[in-house]
């Protein structure tokens, strides 16, 4: 019996040790996976009112937003695609959330100074888009959340690609607002993409009908 209870002591701590850890790792809160889930964009037609250098954007009351889905990898469902008409301006906005669905847009803005959104692959003289973001102290700032994009004339359909880019240290003080189409920001201004979204864009001529 002696010889017994010698055995057993050592077994005994080694199980208490083992339920022990096993309960702590259950405790432990799990770790939310990182990165981007869904987004859309929104585009919703305005009117453009030349002033002077720049223009003023003004609402329609009449217009009715066409909103594009995107899953995590930056897709619409199938078939997807969208008519924008030669002549008009949209306002473009931004949504976007992460895996546990809470919208990322306010941290775009808060880091404004690594944050900036691209739109390149249309066709030369197709479309003109103008920044519309601003930050607490309401001061103008170059992200993308907002933005307006004109279609200056008809063209075949194409990729319309929007990509969020998260920019090196110190690599948005060499971008202009003149940038927003850039072919080679991927290499030109180095960083990583959070966001890049796709869908077939047909900039159709004035009073075409989308179909």
């Amino acid at each position: 019996m002696k010889k017994l209870r010698q055995y057993s002591v050592p077994i005994l701590v080694a199980l208490i040790a083992i339920t022990f850890n096993a309960c702590k790792k259950d405790t432990q809160p799990e770790v939310p996976e990182e990165g981007t889930g869904k987004a859309t964009l929104t585009f919703l037609e305005v009117e453009r009112e030349a002033h002077g250098d720049h223009f003023h954007y003004n609402p329609i009351a009449s217009a009715k937003p066409l909103i594009i889905t995107f899953d995590s990898k930056g897709l619409p469902p199938v078939g997807t695609h969208a008519h924008l008409e030669e002549g008009k301006t949209y306002k473009i906005s931004l949504k976007s959330f992460d895996f546990a669905n809470r919208e990322l847009q306010q941290e775009f803005l808060d880091a404004h100074e690594v944050h900036q959104a691209f739109i390149p692959g249309a066709p030369a003289g197709v479309l003109t888009y103008a920044y519309a973001d601003r930050d607490k102290d309401n001061k103008k700032i170059n992200v993308g959340l907002t933005g307006y994009l004109t279609v200056d004339k008809a063209s075949a359909g194409f990729t319309f690609r929007y990509v969020m880019r998260h920019l090196n240290v110190g690599v948005k003080a060499g971008i202009a607002a003149t940038d927003w189409s850039n072919p080679d920001f991927g290499t030109k201004f180095p960083g990583t993409n959070e966001l890049d979204l796709k869908f077939e864009l047909h900039p159709v001529e004035a009073d075409a009908h989308a179909h």
